[in-house]
């Protein structure tokens, strides 16, 4: 089992997580192997999706040293619980909730509660969280993300929801520790035709636009 501070450094290593929801579980593993050819060191399995459970357990034991599985969409301390007796290295939820911080924290786990307004943010932080997750990210922009920035810069950001390769660097450069992408990354007409290939590319492209954007910011600081 990795220290924690070996998992923090792999959930942003790549500067995606993968938000995988309700893909159907013959394919999720191909799924996840195209994702982890393509660059992807963090997975995360919403816990509204069908065998969620079973699939933290077979995807955490299968990519060991290669990417780190935690869960999403955890809104309540039972969940959160379940999910790291599966495998979860780290809990991701959509809101905050001080039970689901303290669960993952009790048993060594990454907090990562989602959060809108500064007061949300510092509260987490106050509760124990290791990172926050910005949700909805699209619809708040690039700005403002920049702008929660200035008096929190400690606080590292985790902007969720309609990124895509057109937005990503932007997000990066004004800020994120890492981004993630759902819908975007996981293109479900190419997963129910068996096109893995296509889900591969779309992460390969995408963790580079993150790649780009951080030697940018290290060569503009």
């Amino acid at each position: 089992m990795l220290p924690k501070v070996k998992l923090l450094e792999r959930l942003v290593e790549s500067g995606v997580i993968a938000v995988i929801r309700r893909i159907p579980e013959d394919r999720i593993e191909q799924v996840a192997d195209s994702l982890v050819r393509g660059g992807v060191t963090a997975l995360e399995i919403t816990v509204d999706s069908e065998s969620a459970y079973a699939s933290i357990a077979t995807l955490s034991s299968r990519y060991q040293g290669r990417a780190i599985v935690g869960a999403g969409t955890v809104i309540d301390s039972e969940s959160a619980v379940m999910a790291i007796k599966s495998g979860a290295d780290f809990i991701f939820s959509p809101s905050l909730h001080q039970g689901v911080i303290r669960a993952a924290l009790r048993y060594g786990k990454i907090a990562v509660p989602g959060v809108m307004t500064p007061t949300e943010m510092i509260t987490a932080v106050e509760w124990g969280a290791d990172l926050v997750k910005l949700f909805p990210a699209a619809a708040l922009g690039v700005q403002y993300l920049q702008d929660v920035k200035a008096p929190f810069p400690h606080i590292p950001i985790i902007p969720t929801g309609g990124i895509d390769e057109h937005n990503v660097a932007a997000f990066i450069e004004a800020g994120a520790a890492a981004v993630g992408i759902g819908g975007k990354l996981l293109n479900r007409r190419a997963i129910a035709a068996g096109d893995f290939a296509a889900v591969e590319q779309t992460a390969r492209t995408i963790v580079d636009a993150v790649r780009r954007a951080r030697v940018d910011c290290g060569k503009s600081a």
